[in-house]
């Protein structure tokens, strides 16, 4: 631990102290959340308090936000959204297969009104049936 002779201590010992990176000590003082006693040199209890009423924001719901949580919010926000487009996509895809399917079942009964004969249109209609049944997968 390097301390100067007014007992200020460079940003190496305060990420050292504190577990964080250099340029984090760098981005929480220029954002004047710990206070630097000059260049590159700070005092370590005014440095350790200041950081701690910083933490201590987190904690109640302050307003200072770190970035790393600001991110990881942000990544949430586009999970949900691509699972609520999703959600919707597949909505929409069950919507048209069952308008689909209805419109399929309806055609035998529309194919058969075209025959006049009673006779034929039964026929025609329950053909058309099956063939539908074998074409959906459904047993007849």
């Amino acid at each position: 631990m390097r301390e100067n002779v007014q007992g200020l201590y460079p940003k190496e010992t305060i990420a050292e102290l504190l577990d964080l990176t250099e340029r984090r000590v760098e981005q929480l003082a220029q954002k004047r959340i710990i206070p630097k006693a000059g260049r590159g040199l700070f005092d370590l209890r005014a440095t350790v308090n200041a950081y701690v009423r910083y933490l201590h924001g987190f904690r109640i719901g302050g307003r200072e936000r770190d970035p790393s949580e600001l991110e990881h919010r942000m990544l949430e926000a586009h999970v949900h959204e691509r699972e609520a487009k999703a959600r919707q996509a597949k909505c929409r895809a069950d919507a048209m297969e069952i308008a689909s399917r209805a419109l399929a079942q309806e055609m035998p009964r529309r194919l058969a009104a075209r025959f006049p004969h009673p006779d034929i249109r039964s026929e025609v209609e329950r053909e058309a049936e099956a063939f539908l049944q074998e074409m959906l997968g459904c047993a007849p």
